[in-house]
């Protein structure tokens, strides 16, 4: 068995994660240890009242490592495997959305048949992550603002259905519905819920999921996904599906999904969150442009939040891309008509195919109905803001 590193030529920022969502299918039996690593230093200009000077983990791309594996079994067929792990560059330790878990990030086994597809056993994300983030459509991690531009809000209670003590400490110990994090009072209680990563692109993983994925024809290509709840007598109980439609042609890239995830706390697991996401990305006289349309509603309480989004890139100077990215974000009435409005830019300079330097920026502003919130940052108003620099490497 060999350990390799693999170096790919171009498009640092997608790239490392991209390659990290296929294995190598050309080698007759391989293991790859892989990684992109990011941190930096951030200023927000208003948390709780007073500027927040941190190191920043991940502000551009989730931190991880992986092994990937792949054997072939002759035919067109391999074997193929991912052990993902997400960690906090500042400490060392795991990343806290992982829950204490090693491999949270990833970790499953499949089977691939070269003119078929991949089917794809346990721990894995749902479609939203791999065709809008590693498909470079997000126009977060793809175009302005990583991390600190995705769709989000202080209003993760409302939207998750959460609002006594007793339902926070529930969904704490279960892990919060669709990637949310906890508000901390004064008192050091859970008081709300950010809803970061609400429409899931960011990456939330699916578990005991069975995951299939077709080869592309004709540009297009389907995927279907299942989560088992592994509640006797209550199929749908605590269970999740996504499904996928993308069409790929040279430059333009196209995607549909919709995830569905129910959860202990909301009906006894028999509701949840749903999530319909579409969008492209194609280029344009040198300018690389996209947009997408994403949506969270709870299948339960009927709460509902959208968002439209757009952003554009352009390679200056050989090795440096500039990014510009807007967001509009609204709720229904059960989420107080809240409206959003973000805008990010983003100066990347690659130093080489595997490392580059950053500076990145992003503008929230609400209309009041809740607080403004960056990557669950509260600010005391409905304005926030925050500016960071960063260096990226892959491995």
């Amino acid at each position: 068995m060999e350990i390799r590193r693999k170096h790919a030529a171009s498009g640092l920022l997608l790239c490392g994660l991209a390659m990290a969502a296929v294995p190598d299918a050309n080698a007759q039996s391989s293991v790859t240890l892989g990684g992109f690593l990011d941190a930096g230093l951030a200023e927000y200009a208003n948390s709780g009242g007073n500027t927040l000077y941190k190191f920043q983990n991940a502000g551009v791309f989730p931190t991880k490592i992986y092994f990937r594996g792949v054997e072939d079994l002759g035919g067109g067929t391999s074997a193929i495997f991912s052990l993902d792990s997400l960690i906090t560059l500042a400490t060392g330790a795991i990343n806290a959305q992982s829950h204490g878990a090693l491999f949270e990030d990833s970790a499953w086994v499949g089977l691939k048949q070269n003119g078929f597809g991949q089917v794809r056993l346990g721990e894995q994300n749902d479609f939203a992550f791999d065709d809008f983030l590693l498909g470079g459509i997000d126009t977060a991690t793809g175009f302005a603002g990583g991390t600190f531009n995705q769709r989000t809000g202080s209003f993760g209670a409302a939207l998750s259905g959460l609002s006594t003590p007793a339902q926070f400490a529930a969904a704490n110990a279960s892990s919060v519905p669709g990637n949310f994090a906890p508000i901390i009072g004064p008192t050091g209680a859970t008081t709300g819920y950010s809803a970061i990563n609400w429409d899931r692109a960011g990456g939330t993983r699916m578990p005991n999921a069975v995951k299939f994925v077709s080869d592309g024809l004709y540009g297009v290509s389907v995927g279907a996904m299942y989560s088992f709840g592994g509640v006797a007598g209550g199929f749908s109980q605590d269970s999740g599906k996504s499904f996928s439609l993308k069409f790929d042609y040279a430059k333009t890239h196209l995607a549909a999904v919709y995830t569905e995830q129910n959860y202990q706390v909301l009906n006894n697991g028999k509701d949840g969150l749903s999530n319909v996401l579409i969008g492209g990305r194609t280029e344009i006289a040198g300018f690389n442009v996209g947009g997408m349309y994403s949506n969270a509603r709870n299948t339960y309480t009927g709460a509902m939040v959208y968002s439209l989004s757009g952003g554009v890139t352009r390679v200056v100077f050989t090795t440096w891309k500039i990014g510009l990215a807007y967001t509009y974000e609204n709720g229904n009435a059960l989420l107080k008509n809240v409206a959003v409005n973000q805008a990010a830019f983003q100066i990347t300079d690659e130093l080489s195919t595997r490392t580059a330097v950053y500076l990145t920026g992003v503008w929230q502003r609400t209309n009041g109905a809740y607080q403004a919130d960056i990557a669950n940052t509260i600010s005391s108003g409905n304005v926030a803001s925050v500016v960071a620099v960063g260096l990226m490497h892959r491995f």
